[in-house]
């Protein structure tokens, strides 16, 4: 399961310009932000489900870099919202299959959470990449029900993150890590409906670090967040 991302990048521009150095160079064509997602924007240390989040889609040939909630709705009553989505069952669940062939996204990221049992309870690890990178994470959106009344209240775009086995570095946390694409994969994955690219990361890639406590209540979003816990005193990994 993925419940927690970060996405520390100081503005809006600084997540364009990320962004396009990393798809343009694959063909994606151009890549544009959306109107008055700058507005929306602001550094993330703890995005947690039902909060809004930068996400890319492709649009008519283009790639759009805007913002959704994270959550699809369930259905039937009094379901929790749909947050991650097994990759090895998309095509064979109704409730992803049209997702699945007509609107995939990439999720932006520089990191994501995961805890770890030890002796002093359960440790936040933080997972982002070792040269500091940006994470573009594999997901599926929804573009929400037609506009209603001029007075009606809009309802956003929502997206999951898809998962995937662990590699060696989350075996021994969780069973499950997020759908992490390369440059070339997340072209593919936004042009078709190609599975092959949802698979575990290199086990390279990523980096683990015990961070406070503070993420562990969605009400803590600040740097702090990223800070050494104190006194740890826990075996990471065996």
């Amino acid at each position: 399961m993925c419940g927690r991302i970060t996405l520390t990048r100081g503005d809006w521009d600084d997540v364009l310009v990320e962004v396009m150095k990393i798809l343009e160079p694959t063909g994606v064509g151009p890549i544009l932000g959306e109107a008055g997602a700058s507005l929306l924007y602001r550094p993330h240390y703890n995005v947690a489900p039902t909060q809004l989040h930068p996400v890319v889609r492709s649009m008519g040939g283009q790639a759009i870099v805007g913002f959704a909630r994270w959550g699809l709705p369930a259905r039937g009553p009094s379901k929790p919202l749909v947050i991650n989505a097994r990759a090895e069952s998309l095509a064979r669940r109704p409730t992803f299959q049209e997702s699945f062939a007509n609107r995939r996204c990439l999720v932006l990221a520089d990191g994501f959470f995961e805890w770890k049992n030890g002796p002093e309870g359960r440790q936040p690890l933080w997972f982002h990449p070792v040269d500091g990178g940006l994470l573009l994470l594999a997901g599926l959106f929804d573009p929400g029900p037609a506009p209603g009344p001029a007075d009606s209240e809009p309802v956003p775009a929502s997206f999951v993150v898809l998962t995937t086995a662990p590699n060696s570095l989350m075996a021994s946390v969780h069973d499950r890590m997020p759908a992490l694409l390369s440059a070339s994969e997340a072209a593919s994955w936004l042009a078709k409906p190609d599975s092959t690219v949802l698979h575990p990361a290199p086990d390279d890639l990523l980096v683990a670090t015990p961070v406070s406590v503070r993420v562990n209540s969605v009400r803590h979003d600040d740097p702090a967040c990223l800070a050494p816990p104190r006194n740890i005193q826990l075996k990471l990994f065996d």
